[in-house]
C-alpha cells in the first residue's frame, strides 16, 4: 500500500512503542475497532484486552481499525484485504475477530470492515474456514440489529471472560471441532450470548410475540461481572501512537460503575456494582505507565471521578508527585455535587482550559424526574467557585426530549445558563458559558427504556427555540444533529429486522455515520424504504407488558427495579445514592462475589510539594544530535516526529529543560522539516538539557526510548548560545532512486537540466504563491544508473525529480528518496 497517498499514514504504520508482535501463535485475535485509529487508540477497553490476550501462551492479539475513505479506495483499487497492524495478517485468516460496540452509528463500519476483509456478513453463510466473529461493549446489551452477523456476543466485563473465550477456542481447535461445537463451548461461559441459539417471533402489529431458545440450556444470558477491579490486569506499557489521538494521555480507571441512578444513563445501570481501585494501586499504575509512555498528562477515569472515595487526597498526592515534571492531571467526569473547594483548589493547578458541568435539565422539576440530584443553587455555587479559582470558560451539558419535558423546562435551559454566566461577575471576573445540548435517546436496561423518543422535527424546533433564547442572552450554543439522534434511537432499541437495512446502507455507501460530514440521511431513508422498514416505529412508546428485543439479556438490574424507578420518575420522586444510603435493591449485588468495593478509609502517603526546576538561566547545556529516520518512520509528519521525541525524552529520563509559560514544553528544535516519505541519515536537532549528563549517555537513553526506524547517530555538546541550525544550513544532499526503466536515460536528462539557465516552479502555500528557481538552487547533480545524486540549497527532492525527468506524474511510491547529508557553513 502507498501510505504517501493517504491523508494520515501514521494510522496504518503499526510498529509503535509498546506494540507486541508474535510471529507464531496458535490463535490470532484481531481486536477490531469500527472507527479511525485515533479514536480507537483512545479506547481503554481495547488496551486492556490487548494486554490480557498477549499475556496468554499461544495467543496473539493484534489491532485493526476502520480505514478512512482514502485508504478504502486504495485497498479496493489494489485488491488488498483489510489486515492487522502488527503482522499484516488478513482478518479472514485470524482465529477470532472481536469488535467493540461503542456507538450505534459505527455499525456500518463493522459491516464494511468485514466486507473489506472478504468475510461473509451473515454468520449463517460462514463456514469453519472463517474466523469466529465476536462482539462486546456497551451496545452489546442490545446487539439484536447486529445479531445475524455475529457468532457470539460478550455481555459485561471482559478482563476474565476474554481469556476464557480464547482458551475455549484453542481447545476446540486442538480437538478438531466444527463451529457448532465451538459455539456450545462458548455458550457455557457466563456472559457469552450466542445469537443463533435464539429466535424472535413477531405479532401481526410488528411487536415481538416471543423470543425462543433454539439451543442451549439458558433462556436468558446474564452479564459477566468482574468482582475485584483492584486485582484486575491493567496495561502499564500500552501502545504509544505516533500521531495525536483523541485522548492523548495516560488513562487510569479509578472506579467502574456508578450509584447515582440517573434514569436516562445506560452506563449507570450496565456497569453496576460500583467497584473502586485502591489509591495505592492507582498511584503505582500512574507511575509505571508514565515511565513506559512518556505522556505529560494523566486522566483519572470513571463515570463520576469526583465520587471516588478518597479523590481529594489522591489528587493532592499526584499533583505534588508530578508537579516538577510538568505532568498535568485531569478528571474528565465531575458532578456538581462532588466539587468541593479543596478539589477545585487542586484541579486549578492543572492547565485551565475549560470546565464542564452537566445539569442535564434546565428546571428543578425535570432534574427530579431524571434523578439528577443537583439543585440550581448547587450549580450556581460551583460556577462561582470555578470562576473565582481562575477559570474563564464553563461548558454546560443539557438534554432535550426527556420524558415529561415541557416547553417551560426547555426555556429554563437558557435562563439557568445565563445565571451561571452571571456568577463570573459575582466573582469579579469575566467568564464565558458554552451550552451544549444533545437529544435524549431511550436506551435498553434503563427506567426510560419504555419511553418514546421525540421526532426529528420536534428536535429541530426545540433547537431553534434554544438558539434564539441563548443568542438573546449572549451565550454560545452547540447541538447534536437531529438526524444522528434519530438514527441512534432506531438502532438503540431495534431488533433483527434492521440487519437487512444495515447491509443495504453499506451497499449504498454509508460509512462513518457518527462523523457529520460523512453521514447521509438520504441514503439511510432509501435503505429503510427498500427494506420495507418504518424507522419511526422503533422510536414509539413501548407498552409495559411488551416483549423488548433485549429482554433475554440480563444486565443484572431487575425489570421490577426499572419499573419502580419509572414510577418514581412520573411522581418526580428520588432514589438515594446507595454509596452513602441504604441499598436500593436494584438486583445486581449478591453481596458475596458481586458487591460494591470502596476504599473510604484508605491511607495515602503524603508528599512535600516540590517547586518546578528553573527551565532556563545559566545552568543550561545544549546538545546537538544527528539521527536517522528510516523504514516506516519516513511516513511521520514533522509534528508527529516532534511528538515522538517529546515522549522519548520523558521515557528515557533525559534531563530536558522546559520553556516558560502556561503550557511549558521541552526545549528542542529541529533543523528543517523533511518531507513525508523521505528516508534520512541526516536529521538534526538541538535540545537544551541540565548540565552534568554526557552527550553519549543522552544518546544511549534516547536510543532505548525511540521506536525502530529512529536512531540517534551522533551527539555532541555545543555552546549554549550557538547559532540555530536553520541559519547554518548551506545545502542538502539527496539520493533519488527511480525504477530500472530510467537506467541509461538519466545521463542525458541531467546534462540537459544542467545546461539550462533557470527552471522556475511555483508553490502554493496558505493562499500565497512562491516562486523557486530549481536550477539556481542546485549545487551538484550526478546520475548513477537509475538513481540521481544531487545537492541543493532549497527545493524538495520530488520537485527536482519532476524537473530533471520531465515526468510530473512521478509520485512518492515511484521512487526512493534518501536524505544523505546536510552541509553546514563553517
Amino acid at each position: 500500500m502507498n501510505l504517501l497517498a493517504v491523508e494520515k499514514p501514521a494510522r496504518y504504520m503499526g510498529d509503535e512503542m509498546g506494540s507486541i508482535r508474535k510471529n507464531s501463535a496458535d490463535l490470532r485475535v484481531a481486536l477490531a475497532f469500527p472507527d479511525v485509529y485515533e479514536v480507537g487508540m483512545s479506547h481503554l477497553g481495547l488496551r486492556i484486552l490487548y494486554r490480557v490476550l498477549n499475556e496468554m501462551d499461544g495467543v496473539a492479539a493484534e489491532r485493526v481499525f476502520a480505514p478512512w475513505p482514502d485508504m478504502e479506495r486504495q485497498m479496493e483499487e489494489e485488491g488488498c484485504a483489510l489486515a492487522t497492524l502488527e503482522s499484516a495478517t488478513p482478518l479472514a485468516e485470524c482465529g477470532i475477530v472481536a469488535f467493540t460496540l461503542q456507538y450505534e452509528l459505527s455499525y456500518t463500519n463493522i459491516l464494511n470492515m468485514m466486507r473489506l476483509s472478504g468475510i461473509p456478513l451473515l454468520a449463517a453463510e460462514r463456514d469453519d474456514s472463517f474466523p469466529l466473529l465476536l462482539a462486546g461493549g456497551p451496545c452489546a446489551y442490545n446487539p439484536e440489529p447486529l445479531a445475524p452477523f455475529f457468532d457470539a456476543v460478550l455481555l459485561g466485563d471482559g478482563e476474565e471472560a476474554i481469556s476464557e473465550i480464547a482458551s475455549a477456542t484453542l481447545a476446540s481447535r486442538r480437538a478438531g471441532e466444527k463451529r457448532a461445537d465451538l459455539l456450545e463451548r462458548l455458550a457455557a461461559i457466563q456472559g457469552v450470548y450466542i445469537p443463533s441459539f435464539f429466535e424472535a417471533r413477531y405479532n401481526d402489529d410488528g411487536t415481538i410475540a416471543e423470543i425462543t431458545r433454539l439451543r442451549g440450556d439458558k433462556s436468558s444470558i446474564r452479564r459477566r461481572f468482574l468482582a475485584d477491579l483492584d486485582a484486575a490486569p491493567y496495561p502499564t506499557e500500552p501502545v504509544v501512537p505516533f500521531m495525536k489521538t483523541v485522548h492523548d494521555r495516560v488513562a487510569v480507571e479509578i472506579a467502574r460503575g456508578c450509584t447515582r441512578g440517573c434514569r436516562f444513563c445506560q452506563a449507570g445501570y450496565i456497569y453496576r456494582p460500583l467497584r473502586e481501585r485502591s489509591p495505592e494501586t492507582i498511584i503505582e499504575l500512574v507511575k509505571k505507565t508514565l515511565a513506559a509512555t512518556g505522556y505529560d498528562e494523566v486522566s483519572l477515569l470513571s463515570l463520576s471521578s469526583g465520587d471516588y472515595s478518597c479523590v481529594s487526597p489522591l489528587i493532592t498526592h499526584l499533583m505534588k508527585r508530578y508537579a516538577q515534571e510538568r505532568i498535568a492531571l485531569s478528571l474528565p467526569s465531575l458532578r456538581v455535587g462532588t466539587l468541593t473547594d479543596d478539589l477545585i483548589s487542586e484541579i486549578k493547578k492543572v492547565r485551565k482550559t475549560g470546565f464542564t458541568l452537566a445539569p442535564e435539565a434546565g428546571s428543578e422539576r425535570l432534574r427530579r424526574v431524571i434523578n439528577k440530584g443537583i439543585s440550581e443553587q448547587d450549580l450556581l455555587e460551583t460556577a462561582f467557585n470555578v470562576y473565582q479559582a481562575g477559570w474563564r470558560s464553563i461548558k454546560l451539558y443539557f438534554m432535550i426530549g426527556l420524558p415529561g419535558e415541557t416547553s417551560e423546562d426547555v426555556e429554563q435551559i437558557s435562563i439557568l445558563a445565563r445565571r451561571v454566566k452571571d456568577q463570573a461577575k459575582q466573582a469579579a471576573t469575566s467568564g464565558e458559558v458554552n451550552v451544549s445540548v444533545s437529544s435524549f435517546v431511550p436506551k435498553a436496561h434503563t427506567p426510560f427504556q419504555w419511553e418514546p423518543q421525540i421526532s426529528m422535527e420536534n428536535i429541530r424546533e426545540l433547537q431553534y427555540q434554544l438558539h434564539l433564547d441563548l443568542k438573546k442572552r449572549k451565550l454560545n450554543f452547540k447541538w447534536q444533529d437531529a438526524a444522528l439522534s434519530f438514527m441512534e434511537g432506531v438502532f438503540a432499541r431495534g431488533d433483527r429486522r434492521l440487519a437487512p437495512v444495515l447491509m443495504r446502507a453499506v451497499e449504498l455507501g454509508c460509512r462513518f455515520d457518527g462523523w457529520g460530514d460523512h453521514f447521509s440521511l438520504e441514503r439511510w431513508l432509501r435503505a429503510f424504504q427498500e427494506c420495507g422498514i418504518r424507522p419511526e416505529w422503533y422510536l414509539r412508546r413501548r407498552e409495559l407488558d411488551e416483549i423488548l428485543p433485549w429482554q433475554h439479556l440480563d444486565c443484572g438490574v431487575t425489570r421490577e427495579f426499572l419499573l419502580r424507578e419509572r414510577e418514581l420518575a412520573l411522581a418526580e420522586g428520588s432514589t438515594p445514592d446507595c454509596r452513602t444510603g441504604r441499598c436500593s435493591a436494584c438486583g445486581v449485588c449478591d453481596f458475596k462475589g458481586v458487591k460494591p468495593r470502596l476504599f473510604r478509609d484508605a491511607s495515602i502517603p503524603s508528599l512535600e510539594e516540590r517547586a518546578p526546576e528553573n527551565s532556563g538561566g545559566d545552568a543550561t547545556a545544549r546538545l546537538r544530535i544527528r539521527f536517522a529516520k528510516q523504514g516506516a518512520m519516513r511516513f511521520l509528519s514533522h509534528l508527529e516526529l516532534l511528538t515522538v521525541f517529546t515522549r522519548a525524552v520523558s521515557r528515557g529520563n533525559v534531563p530536558i529543560l522546559f520553556s516558560q509559560g502556561f503550557h511549558p514544553h521541552p526545549r528542542f528544535s529541529f533543523a528543517t522539516a523533511t518531507s513525508v516519505g523521505v528516508e534520512s541519515l541526516a536529521e538534526y536537532m538541538d535540545m537544551f538539557v541540565s548540565p552534568g549528563t554526557t552527550a553519549e549517555e543522552i544518546m544511549q537513553r534516547l536510543n532505548q526510548a525511540l521506536p525502530r526506524g529512529l536512531r540517534v547517530l551522533e551527539a555532541q555538546l555545543i555552546e549554549p548560545k550557538s547559532p540555530s541550525l536553520s541559519t547554518l544550513i548551506e545545502g542538502t544532499r539527496y539520493r533519488i532512486t527511480l525504477g530500472e526503466n530510467w537506467s541509461g536515460k538519466l545521463d542525458e536528462l541531467c546534462d540537459a537540466f544542467l545546461g539550462r539557465d533557470s527552471f522556475v516552479i511555483q508553490r502554493k502555500k496558505k493562499g500565497n504563491v512562491q516562486s523557486i528557481d530549481l536550477r539556481q538552487e542546485l549545487i551538484e547533480l550526478t546520475p548513477c544508473g537509475s538513481a540521481l545524486e544531487l545537492t541543493a540549497r532549497r527545493g524538495k527532492a520530488l520537485e527536482f525529480a519532476h524537473a530533471i525527468t520531465g515526468d510530473n506524474s512521478l509520485g512518492g511510491d515511484d521512487m526512493r528518496v534518501e536524505k544523505l547529508e546536510v552541509i553546514f557553513s563553517a
